[in-house]
């Protein structure tokens, strides 16, 4: 199951570049969604449950770039069990400035039945893979 899990993981990231966070709603993610911002450590986001509040956490997110020119890339992609962990980066200008903004940042996916039903987002790399189980 892990490659599958691994393959709708990467078609996610490839969607939600394409079409943003509606490309999500339904066909990836579950209706009880979890998107956890604490692990990332980042002062003023938390954790957003279901799809209006993680469409409202992204709203406020993506403010800060404009979209159009805005980039996901995933450089690597690792499965543990019902997890993937995905190692990410995302760019592009930024909306007010035009000043080019880059992340380098991290994902724990957890999937169950076809479909995402929790995010955990971190900075540090090392710290996602302990969170899955897994070790550099």
């Amino acid at each position: 199951m892990s490659q599958e899990n691994v393959e709708l993981v990467r078609r996610a990231f490839e969607e939600f570049n394409r079409g943003g966070v509606e490309a999500m709603v339904d066909t990836f993610w579950a209706p009880e969604i979890v998107y956890d911002m604490t692990p990332a450590g980042i002062p003023g986001f938390g954790v957003y449950t279901g799809y209006d509040e993680v469409r409202g956490f992204m709203a406020d997110w993506f403010s800060a770039f404009e979209f159009d020119e805005w980039q996901l890339e995933v450089d690597e992609l690792f499965d543990r069990d019902d997890r993937v962990v995905a190692m990410a980066r995302q760019y592009g200008p930024g909306s007010s400035s035009g000043a080019d903004v880059s992340l380098k940042f991290a994902q724990v996916l957890t999937l169950r039945v076809g479909k995402i039903v929790r995010v955990d987002n971190y900075l540090d790399r090392g710290q996602a893979l302990e969170a899955a189980g897994l070790s550099e």
